[in-house]
């Protein structure tokens, strides 16, 4: 697990730990987890309202099948809402990305807020 203070830095941290998977997943399958980490990551310090003290937490776990990960934060939670190609904003698409790029992902209440993802490792 990945603890990160809620600073711009984190976005960075948080893309080069999916490094520890080259050699194991595609080119492309990295590019995504990249990616889909980054927005997550931004999303959590962007809407959760963090204070110094409190940290965002980063889980990877990969098998034969998936690579999951997770992003948690302590932060007010949300719940996603659908978005079209065809709204005109130029922020907030990181959820539109994580639907449009990960084979499954979701949001977890039971605790702290939890947006986690999938990537198939045999499909890229």
């Amino acid at each position: 697990m990945l603890r990160l203070e809620p600073s711009p830095s984190a976005v960075g941290r948080a893309r080069a730990t999916i490094d520890r998977f080259e050699g194991r997943l595609s080119a492309r399958t990295i590019e995504d987890a990249r990616l889909l980490v980054s927005e997550l990551v931004t999303n959590s310090l962007r809407h959760a309202s963090l204070e110094g003290n409190q940290e965002i937490e980063v889980s990877f776990s990969l098998d034969d099948r998936a690579l999951h990960v997770e992003v948690l934060d302590p932060g007010r939670g949300f719940s996603p809402r659908a978005r079209t190609s065809r709204e005109a904003d130029e922020s907030g698409w990181g959820l539109f990305l994580v639907a449009q790029l990960a084979d499954r992902w979701g949001v977890r209440h039971d605790g702290p807020t939890c947006v986690w993802f999938e990537l198939d490792v045999g499909d890229r």
